[in-house]
């Protein structure tokens, strides 16, 4: 399983960030606010991602599967931790981007115990069978044949340009990165563009898997079991999903709330960090406030 982190490795507070599709590799979306809010910030490689072995078996393509992979990972880093009286985090939060989304969620149903708070962000509904933007070749919505194999999905999207920011739904005149001072926005383009290319070490490996795994929505069957916070974002210009989304997910899970954030888009997982922050470390965090009031 390949694994990045951002900010404090020896923080108590332990955040998951669960890629988007296409996506890999430790994107931090603004480490001078990650970098002094006091947690360590962790994102582990779908499967065919980074250097995440494969699966071959079309059933091992789940976002169930990847969700109880999460837990498994927590448990043993906990152990580990305990083990060598370094950090003792308890229960983590979850940040989940665009499908990313559906791993935090299904990770927070079915191992309510290890979860207190989550966010997700631009995350589409399970029945949302196209993007907001029907114009928009989103990756996360291909259809593939779901009797596939990995390999047979993967060799059939090879000529397909999934590693770029129009995929991911992030436009050329994104609303985010044009609120951007220059500089600013070279560096957010250089991490998003070494997650993409992460994303394709393995050729389109991993996109398959999400997309076989994406196919079944039975994941969010569970979603009455959460007992963690969940905060629900997204861009009012994002592409792929609105607050309809939010909404159908806010029905389903106790404690909800959507956000809605005025002039973003793919991107407001960016514009949106700091209160995202807040919300998965409330304990944390007054240094990275002040950064970002400020910047």
């Amino acid at each position: 399983m390949g694994t990045s982190a951002a900010g404090d490795p020896i923080a108590r507070r332990l955040v998951l960030l669960c890629h988007p599709t296409p996506g890999a590799g430790g994107f931090d979306p603004d480490p001078r606010i990650t970098g002094p809010w006091g947690v360590h910030l962790l994102t582990l490689d779908r499967p065919g991602y980074g250097v995440s072995e494969p699966v071959t078996d079309p059933a091992d393509a789940s976002i169930a599967r990847w969700a109880d992979d999460l837990d498994e990972y927590v448990s043993s880093a906990e152990q580990m931790a305990e083990e060598t009286q370094r950090v003792d985090f308890g229960a983590v939060g979850l940040v989940g981007w665009g499908s990313g989304g559906a791993t935090a969620l299904a990770f927070a149903a079915r191992h309510p115990d290890r979860v207190d708070r989550v966010t997700i962000v631009g995350t589409a509904a399970p029945k949302r069978r196209s993007p907001v933007d029907k114009s928009a070749e989103i990756a996360e919505f291909a259809r593939v044949k779901t009797n596939a194999s990995v390999a047979e999905v993967a060799a059939g999207l090879e000529q397909t340009p999934f590693a770029t920011f129009a995929a991911l739904g992030i436009a050329d005149d994104d609303p985010t990165m044009a609120r951007l001072p220059e500089l600013d926005a070279m560096g957010l383009r250089s991490r998003l563009g070494r997650m993409l290319d992460e994303s394709a070490v393995q050729g389109a490996t991993g996109y398959a898997t999400d997309l076989l795994s994406l196919a079944d929505g039975s994941w969010a069957d569970d979603l009455g079991s959460i007992t963690a916070s969940v905060q629900l974002v997204y861009g009012d210009s994002d592409p792929a999903a609105d607050v309809s989304d939010g909404h159908w997910f806010a029905d389903r899970i106790p404690d909800a709330t959507v956000v809605s954030v005025q002039g973003a888009g793919r991107l407001a997982i960016v514009d949106e960090w700091a209160r995202i922050l807040k919300h998965v470390a409330p304990q944390h965090g007054a240094i990275g406030e002040d950064v970002a009031e400020g910047r």
